[in-house]
């Protein structure tokens, strides 16, 4: 049922209002009663649906043959499907178009209509030209000569066989290409250990797709060499060089040097957003994650990840007006409810922060804010050094705020533990420096004067190390720096 409900969900977002295979019109057809029954979410499993439709809830072989004539349909549909390429890779979208052009050269070379199946063949091999298809424009070719051949145009003959030579030289480039990258990237997917003793051969991979982009030119080679390059930055914390590699690609897109078609403009607006966040260029990443924004679809996950990235901005800059609007947008969005569980417990703890400044600075507008997606957030077994940081954070300060509370040893022990058994090594040094000024608040009664004064030092300390980089990149989602300024207000308001 799983796969029928994915295929009639994909039918449904990419088909032409009327669809040639399936006719909802038809109220009599048991495979249209299925459909419409996956389609408004009526039914959940095989069982649900033997039920509506036969009056029993065992799967007889009369519903199995219904499903399996309905799936049929549903892959034949596959071909009438729209891709519009401002939702999809342009590349991506044009090499289908191109490989259904191709599938029906086939059906007419197996009928021996050569004239017809030449001037379709010519039509996509144009295509595959413009939109720097190679792959696309060998079959192409080589199903040209076929129709040279049965033609004997021995001219015409020639000249494609010219031409192919050049582009098997140039499809030799791109397949070397693609292994590399395609091997690069299992090693990269295989755990923290094994990707950081990976990266010096990284380095030569990326070395070794430079040279083959360079010899041939090729925008499927400098999209590997690209992406790879991006990833090697991330893993190295260099998010400054990060920027200034989008910025290059932008100029050779506009140069004509590569094509629009491999350009991924979301992919570049996302990475760019992120190392503008990292490198603390606020005011920029602001502009440019609202121009960026339109290339989202906001009923992706790509949009929520993006808007992530643009809320932090916001929150690391202190615009908390604009924090608090984009959050409104996002819980907002109906489709949060379809992201992972993991982004859901984020943006519910971007919430739960935000609230929080709420009640240290009521100035912050936050009556709009739509409930949050989840009831309540608890400490995860695993990523101890990210979400379980944050939320250990999160609780302390709002305690700080609760006169009722006077005894804070428990809190003081948890950060304690947490410091001794997760935060270790240099990386881990301004997390351990935020916990021992809030140690060093709770050590002085939470007094507001002495815990400033004793815990200047820590603070200076804290105020001249950068963040790290790779490990702990989503730890902070204020700056430890605004949080201290934050603490001493709220000890201020406990002796108001």
């Amino acid at each position: 049922m799983d796969e029928l409900k994915r295929l009639v969900r994909l039918v449904v977002e990419r088909s032409n209002k009327s669809s040639p295979l399936i006719n909802q019109q038809d109220e009599s057809s048991l495979e249209t009663k299925l459909f419409k029954l996956i389609k408004q979410g009526e039914v959940e499993r095989d069982e649900d649906a033997a039920l509506a439709l036969y009056g029993k809830e065992s799967l007889s072989a009369t519903y199995r043959m219904l499903k399996s004539r309905l799936r049929k349909k549903l892959f034949n549909q596959l071909h009438f499907l729209d891709f519009p390429t401002s939702k999809f890779k342009a590349h991506s979208v044009e090499n289908y178009q191109c490989n259904v052009s191709m599938l029906e050269v086939q059906c007419l070379l197996i009928a021996d209509e050569f004239q017809i199946a030449d001037k379709l063949i010519n039509q996509v091999i144009a295509m595959a030209k413009a939109d720097g298809l190679t792959s696309v424009m060998v079959r192409a070719l080589e199903q040209k000569q076929v129709v040279n051949s049965a033609i004997y145009s021995k001219r015409a003959y020639k000249e494609a066989e010219n031409e192919l030579l050049k582009y098997y030289e140039l499809l030799a480039c791109e397949r070397e290409a693609t292994k590399l990258f395609q091997l690069t990237s299992l090693e990269l997917k295989s755990g923290v250990s094994n990707r950081n003793k990976f990266l010096p051969e990284l380095l030569e991979v990326i070395s070794e797709l430079n040279v083959l982009w360079e010899k041939s030119q090729s925008s499927r080679i400098f999209d590997l060499y690209h992406i790879l390059s991006i990833q090697y930055l991330e893993l190295c914390g260099n998010y400054k060089a990060i920027s200034d590699a989008v910025e290059k690609a932008e100029k050779l897109l506009n140069e004509g040097r590569i094509h629009s078609n491999w350009f991924n403009h979301r992919y570049n607006a996302f990475i760019r957003i992120y190392a503008l966040l990292r490198t603390r260029q606020y005011e920029t990443g602001i502009s440019l994650a609202q121009e960026y924004l339109l290339l989202f679809e906001p009923h992706t996950v790509n949009w929520f990840a993006y808007m992530e990235n643009y809320l932090l901005l916001a929150l690391h800059s202190k615009n908390y007006e604009l924090a608090s609007e984009l959050m409104q947008q996002s819980l907002g969005n109906q489709h949060i409810h379809t992201i992972q569980n993991a982004a859901k417990e984020r943006w519910e703890l971007y919430r739960k922060y935000l609230l929080m400044m709420h009640t240290i600075m009521p100035s912050i507008n936050v009556k709009n804010l739509p409930q949050g997606v989840l009831t309540e957030l608890v400490m995860l077994p695993k990523d101890k050094a990210g979400f379980n940081l944050s939320l250990l954070v999160l609780d302390t300060i709002k305690s700080f705020s609760i006169q009722s509370i006077d005894d804070y040893e428990s809190q003081a022990e948890r950060m304690r533990k947490y410091i001794s058994k997760y935060l270790r090594g240099e990386k881990s040094e301004r997390p351990r420096l935020l916990l021992r000024l809030l140690l060093l608040v709770i050590k002085e009664g939470l007094h507001p004067i002495r815990s400033k004064e004793k815990g200047q030092k820590l603070y200076d300390k804290l105020s001249q190390m950068a963040p790290p980089g790779d490990a702990f990149a989503e730890v902070e989602i204020i700056p430890y720096e605004h949080l201290w300024e934050l603490v001493l207000k709220v000890l201020e308001k406990r002796v108001s």
